[in-house]
């Protein structure tokens, strides 16, 4: 099989339950401009209940209306991301199998009573994915995508970025679950703001040389993948062009910019169809020394129609001297393992 390394354009020149979910590993042969990448996901500790911020959030929502599991539950994620941003809501995703006790034991305790109901049907879009099915292609894609290693397991998403509000990775009892939610919904609140503030001023009109965000000095710096490329347009047309903050997506702990709301669309409806493989990281080094290295967009390559960013010309050579060894590497990486080794 055949790489083939494109010119770069710059400026100045399964089964569930304990287990693991090995990474869908593809690849073909072509590339492009280091990889930045950085923390998105907000993490709280579940176990905190934090009675009097519940409180003071119940001040200021409005009164609930009362919920049952038909209206709460969706079933497809498709239309329940899409009915979250119409409502700018943040989406819950709740994953379980069939032949998980614990995830029995939740959807009894927790995700079936009147105040989780309440709770979701006012101020969430929730959905319910069937992990355990191996038939169930939508579900293996979406546990694959949000990188679940265990269930029960839940994902509150921003449906506007595809930023990770929180996360849980076990069974958790009414006064955990509900913290989680609560503190999720405060974190999305924040993120609404931003959004329309961003939204107010059409992205079109944004010269490309402002499309991304400019960091002050002092903030936390996002993870930013393809240095702000659009994976989109790399993907399908092997173009260099740079995406737009207004049309920005996280995927695992990664934001990748693109460059119209065309783009946006496709990559949220699948991301793992355009975003570098082992999330940017050298495959080479991964395999021979089991570190997380950015790769830089100077040395990339397209392998089997997925792209794979390389820390050198060298690791590049030798990726295309033996592809097969580096694709079939079985590590389920995590944004947090990245060794945040420059930015750009």
């Amino acid at each position: 099989m055949r790489m083939v390394v494109p010119a770069i354009p710059r400026k100045g020149g399964a089964a569930i339950s304990a287990g693991r979910y090995p990474p869908s590993d593809n690849l073909d042969g072509r590339a492009g401009p280091g990889a930045v990448v950085a923390d998105g996901a907000e993490e709280q500790d579940m176990r905190q209940p934090g009675l009097c911020r519940w409180a003071v959030l119940g001040l200021l929502l409005p009164l609930p209306v009362a919920a049952d599991t038909s209206s709460v539950w969706r079933a497809n994620y498709a239309e329940a991301i899409a009915e979250a941003e119409r409502l700018q809501r943040p989406l819950l995703i709740h994953f379980y199998g069939d032949h998980c006790p614990p995830c029995k034991r939740m959807e009894r305790e927790v995700l079936s009573t009147r105040e989780t109901l309440d709770l979701l049907g006012n101020y969430f879009v929730a959905v319910k994915i069937n992990a355990g099915d191996a038939g169930n292609e939508d579900g293996s894609r979406l546990v694959q995508r949000f990188g679940i290693h265990s269930l029960p397991s839940d994902v509150i998403l921003d449906p506007f970025t595809g930023r990770v509000l929180l996360r849980s990775e076990r069974f958790q009892d009414q006064r955990a679950y509900s913290s989680l939610a609560r503190g999720a919904l405060r974190n999305f609140e924040q993120s609404l703001k931003t959004h329309l503030a961003r939204s107010a001023k059409p992205a079109e009109d944004v010269p490309a040389d402002e499309a991304t965000p400019t960091v002050q000095l002092g903030e936390p710096q996002p993870m930013v993948g393809l240095d702000g490329y659009s994976p989109v347009a790399l993907s399908s047309r092997k173009e260099w062009i740079r995406g737009k903050a207004a049309f920005a997506w996280e995927h695992k702990g990664i934001t990748y910019y693109m460059a119209s709301r065309a783009e946006l669309e496709a990559f949220r409806e699948s991301p793992e169809a355009f975003a570098p493989k082992l999330l940017g990281c050298d495959p080479v080094i991964l395999w021979e020394t089991d570190r997380a290295v950015p790769g830089d967009t100077r040395y990339g390559a397209f392998y089997d129609g997925d792209l794979y960013l390389f820390q050198s010309a060298e690791t590049r050579r030798r990726f295309k001297a033996n592809p097969t060894r580096y694709t079939r590497i079985q590590h389920v990486l995590r944004v947090e393992a990245i060794e945040r080794t420059k930015v750009r």
